[in-house]
């Protein structure tokens, strides 16, 4: 076995040992990004300089400001009572408080961003507090149904850079991937959701036209950051900001209310995890360990749908980034899709493997930033999510080898 798969194994070992013996995730991430390094022959300083690059990485810091000001756009909505009217909203116009919950991250989801469960997380928890839903159901809903749609909805850039190396059209891939967001609906809601004790809300009559009312007040928000965003292609930073202000001037709230919801955003958790994820991620890349990946288990001469699955799959579980494990495998496996007659079925069928390990991945930020925020166990959340993948995993394996 080469000495990067070594490597990668003995950090991911030490990543789970520490968070087991419950020291900061942020803080065990680093460590694992050290020990990554370590093992794959690299010096200690040349460690410790690479740590500190990865850490303060322009794009690490730009996904440190998007989180932390989204966070703080959730603590002072909750404040003022915008998500409370955006739940009641909600309520008022369906009966099963279990859809509310999660149409709440989907709504979330058409939003591409890292970290964007954090968008919704507050909105999940103050929608099932009806019921006695668990922290893990809680986190299980937030995350899961924030990521249905990232295998056909054009604005996430995967799908485009997918569409791309493959020479083929959107349409195409939609066609032959809206199966999986069927199934990632179907999986999350008959393993998962059907069991979440939400409670119910009792609609009385009269209640849709002040359910709209509720809904579009609570919501205008987070409709005004996914269209600066995504209509005008403004950074996420300073919509959230220019929304934090004007939630302010309107709602006449103090400065100390920005203040402390910004620092609701810049907790140390928050700060260490960010940033050591961004390490982790950095020394991947610079120790050489996701280029050793792919031809490592090519070298193994496994069946070709068994290759198909399993690079971009571990790729995924060690990046957590859709985009990274269509950059790094969809090149080399082209020849396995069919060439120069790539075959869609095969494509998709690749794209489920490597989705389903970036939802797996531990250090996927939607995953560790929701599961910190509903403080769920992490060994419980994993569970959870084992047979909603399951589900992913056989629909394109089925279809694949039909």
């Amino acid at each position: 076995m080469e000495r990067e798969i070594i490597s990668l194994v003995a950090s991911i070992v030490l990543i789970i040992a520490l968070v087991r013996l419950r020291v900061d995730l942020g803080v065990s991430m680093f460590a694992g990004a050290a020990c990554l390094a370590l093992v794959a022959g690299k010096g200690a300083v040349w460690t410790a300089i690479e740590l500190g690059r990865g850490a303060v990485e322009p794009d690490t810091l730009l996904l440190l400001a998007r989180i932390v000001t989204i966070i703080a756009l959730g603590t002072l909505a909750g404040r003022l009572g915008y998500l409370d009217r955006f739940v009641s909203g909600l309520r008022r116009l369906i009966g099963d408080n279990r859809i509310v919950i999660a149409l709440m991250p989907a709504f979330g989801g058409l939003l591409p961003m890292p970290g964007g469960a954090m968008l919704t997380a507050p909105m999940v928890e103050g929608a099932a507090s009806r019921g006695s839903a668990t922290p893990e159901q809680k986190f299980f809903v937030n995350y899961w149904f924030r990521h249905v749609w990232e295998y056909v909805w054009p604005l996430y850039p995967g799908l485009v850079v997918a569409a791309a190396l493959v020479d083929r059209s959107m349409g195409d891939l939609f066609s032959a991937n809206y199966p999986l967001t069927l199934a990632a609906i179907a999986g999350g809601a008959v393993f998962v959701l059907r069991k979440v004790d939400a409670g119910k809300n009792v609609r009385a009559k009269g209640d849709t036209r002040a359910g709209w009312r509720d809904l579009l007040h609570g919501i205008w928000p987070f409709i005004v950051v996914i269209a600066g965003v995504l209509v005008l292609n403004i950074e996420l930073v300073f919509v959230v900001l220019f929304v934090l202000i004007v939630l302010m001037l309107l709602e006449r709230a103090r400065p100390i209310d920005l203040g402390r919801a910004l620092r609701e955003g810049a907790r140390f958790q928050i700060i260490t995890l960010v940033l050591g994820v961004g390490a982790y991620k950095y020394l991947l890349t610079q120790a050489g360990i996701i280029e050793a990946v792919p031809p490592f288990f090519m070298s193994l001469h496994m069946p070709e749908l068994l290759v198909l699955c399993a690079v971009p799959m571990i790729v995924g579980l060690i990046t957590g980034v859709t985009l990274a494990f269509i950059a790094v495998t969809f090149p080399i496996l082209i020849p396995l899709m069919g060439g120069t007659e790539i075959d869609t079925t095969l494509v998709m069928f690749a794209f489920a493997s490597g989705f389903v390990g970036c939802l797996l991945s531990p250090v996927h930020l939607c995953l560790v930033l929701s599961r910190e925020y509903f403080h769920a166990s992490l060994g419980r959340s994993f569970r959870m999510l084992l047979l909603p993948a399951l589900t992913i995993m056989a629909v394109a394996t089925a279809l694949a080898l039909l």
